[in-house]
C-alpha cells in the first residue's frame, strides 16, 4: 500500500503574511509619515568595580575637620584663661596676704624721727590759735559793753568774787544783756575753761585761759596761761 505524500511546506508551518505590493504599511503611532524614528538615548552605566562592588565616593576633607577641632579647643582654653584672669572662676576662699616688708631704720635715724606727723601738728596749732583769738575777741567785746554801761551808770556791775560770764543769772548778765550786749559770750572750750569777771564798781578784770602757753600776751600762773583785760589795759 502506497504511503500518502506529505507536502514539505505544510510541515514547516504557514507561510508568513506578506503585504500586497499596492498597499503601504501603516506608520508607527505618534510618528508622521516619512519621519524617521529617533534613536533611543542611552544612559551611561554606573561605574562598577571589577568584583561588582560599589566604588567609593569622594573623600571627605579630613584636614578641614582637624583645623575646626583645633580652633574650638584653642577658643575654649582662651576663654578659661580670660575668666581666670578676671577672677570669675577658681576664686580662692582664703586669699594669702602678700608679705609686707617694713623698711629697716637705723638707730641713728629713728632717734630723730618726729613723734607726730607735721599735718596733725599744724592742725592742732591752728585750732589752738583760733580758740585763743576767739577768747581775746570775746573779752574785748565784754570790755566795750562794760565801758558803755559805766558811761551811763558811772560804775561797773559789782562782784567781789570772780563769776563766770556764762552764768545767765549773774549780776553781769543782768546788767549788760540785752541792752549793751545781745548775749554774754562763753569760752570755746567750755566747760573745761570759762571767762571770769570781778569788779569793785570802779575797776574790773576779765580773764581767760589761753591754750597756747607760749603766747606772751598771757601770764603763766601755775600750769595755765592767763589772759587778762581790765578797764585800763591796752589790747
Amino acid at each position: 500500500m502506497d504511503q500518502p505524500t506529505i507536502n514539505s511546506s505544510s510541515s514547516e508551518g504557514p507561510a508568513p503574511f506578506e503585504m500586497p505590493p499596492n498597499i503601504t504599511a501603516p506608520e508607527p503611532m505618534g510618528q508622521k509619515p516619512g519621519e524617521q524614528k529617533p534613536a533611543p538615548v542611552s544612559m551611561p552605566a554606573p561605574p562598577v568595580s571589577p568584583n561588582n562592588a560599589p566604588l567609593p565616593g569622594p573623600k571627605k576633607p579630613i584636614f578641614s575637620y582637624i583645623v575646626i577641632i583645633f580652633l574650638l579647643i584653642l577658643l575654649f582654653v582662651g576663654t578659661l584663661f580670660f575668666a581666670r584672669w578676671k577672677g570669675w572662676i577658681f576664686k580662692s576662699s582664703n586669699p594669702v596676704p602678700s608679705p609686707t616688708v617694713s623698711p629697716k631704720i637705723s638707730p641713728a635715724i629713728s632717734s630723730v624721727l618726729p613723734t607726730a606727723s607735721p599735718t596733725a601738728s599744724s592742725s592742732s596749732e591752728t585750732t589752738v590759735n583760733i580758740n585763743d583769738q576767739t577768747r581775746k575777741k570775746d573779752l574785748a567785746n565784754l570790755k566795750d559793753a562794760l565801758k558803755k554801761y559805766y558811761a551811763v551808770k558811772a560804775e561797773y556791775p559789782v562782784s567781789t568774787d570772780q563769776i563766770k560770764t556764762s552764768d545767765q543769772t549773774s549780776i553781769l548778765a543782768q546788767a549788760l544783756a540785752p541792752t549793751y550786749l545781745q548775749s554774754l559770750p562763753n569760752d570755746p572750750s567750755a566747760p573745761k575753761f570759762y571767762y571770769g569777771y570781778k569788779s569793785d564798781g570802779q575797776n574790773f578784770e576779765l580773764t581767760a585761759v589761753l591754750e597756747d602757753k607760749s603766747d606772751s600776751t598771757g601770764t603763766l600762773t601755775g600750769s595755765y596761761n592767763i589772759y587778762k583785760v581790765t578797764n585800763s589795759s591796752l589790747e
